[in-house]
C-alpha cells in the first residue's frame, strides 16, 4: 500500500510541539519570533510531499517471517508480544523539505533551525496519522505502538533491508546511506504488532495528554493505544 497524504499539514495546534523541539519553555515570546515560526510552518507545508507505504506480514509460530528475519533483538520481540501479524511502514516528507532547510542555512540560519523543528513535528504527525488510519482500518486487532530501527537493541543497520523489503526507493523516494541513515532525512520506518488481545503497556488517558488538542488519532475516532 502506497499513499500520498495531502491532508497532513502543520496546524496552529502543532506550534506547541514545534516549540518543544526548539527547547522553548514558556518564555515570553516576541511577536517577531511568533511570525518567524508561522512563516517557517508555511514553508514546510508548501514544500513537503508527505507519503507513506506499508506491508503486512503473518507471524510464524510467534517468530518473524523469513522476509523480516532482519528484525533482531530481544526488545522488538518483547514489544510485539503475542502479535499474529506485523505491519512494516515507512513515511517521508520528501526531498523538498531537506532542500529548503539547506537553503535556509545559507540565507538565515535561524530559519533553518525552526524549519527543522517544523519538519520533525510534521513527520511525527504523518506517522501518527498513518498509524491512526491503520488502527481504524484493522479495528478487529489491537495494535502496538511503533518500534523503529535504532530503538533498544534493534540495530539502525537494518534500515537497508527494511527499505528494500518495502521498496521505498521506488514507492516513496526513500533511500539508505552507507551508514544506515534514511534519505531524505525527515523519513521514518517502524514496525507495529497486530494482536487479538491488548498489549501489556498502558498509556495514560487522553484527558491527561499534552497533545489532546492536536491529536490526529482522536480525529480519526481511535486512540494511540488499544484498538
Amino acid at each position: 500500500m502506497i499513499e500520498e497524504a495531502k491532508n497532513i499539514r502543520l496546524r496552529e495546534e502543532d506550534r506547541r510541539e514545534i516549540l518543544r523541539y526548539l527547547e522553548y519553555h514558556d518564555q515570553e515570546m516576541e511577536e517577531s519570533l511568533r511570525e518567524q515560526i508561522s512563516g517557517c510552518m508555511e514553508t514546510v507545508n508548501r514544500v513537503s510531499i508527505p507519503r507513506f507505504t506499508y506491508r503486512i506480514f503473518d507471524m510464524e509460530d510467534g517468530r518473524f517471517p523469513g522476509p523480516c528475519a532482519f528484525l533482531t533483538g530481544e526488545d522488538i520481540r518483547a514489544h510485539m508480544g503475542k502479535s499474529r501479524r506485523i505491519i512494516l511502514m515507512a513515511a517521508t516528507l520528501g526531498a523538498g523539505v531537506e532542500q529548503a532547510i539547506r537553503i535556509a542555512q545559507l540565507k538565515n540560519p535561524a530559519d533553518s533551525v525552526i524549519m527543522d523543528a517544523c519538519a520533525s513535528t510534521l513527520i511525527e504527525a504523518l506517522c501518527d496519522e498513518t498509524e491512526a488510519g491503520l488502527r481504524k482500518e484493522y479495528g478487529e486487532f489491537f495494535l502496538s505502538s511503533r518500534f523503529s530501527p535504532g530503538y533498544g537493541d534493534l540495530p539502525i543497520g537494518v534500515q537497508r533491508e527494511f527499505c528494500t523489503l518495502l521498496d521505498t526507493g521506488r514507492s516513496i523516494g526513500v533511500f539508505v546511506s552507507g551508514s544506515g541513515i534514511l534519505i531524505p532525512r525527515k523519513s521514518v520506518t517502524a514496525v507495529l504488532g497486530m494482536a487479538e488481545e491488548p498489549f501489556a503497556a498502558k498509556k495514560p488517558p487522553c484527558s491527561t495528554c499534552n497533545h489532546v488538542k492536536a491529536c490526529r488519532f482522536l480525529r480519526r475516532g481511535v486512540t494511540c493505544s488499544g484498538r
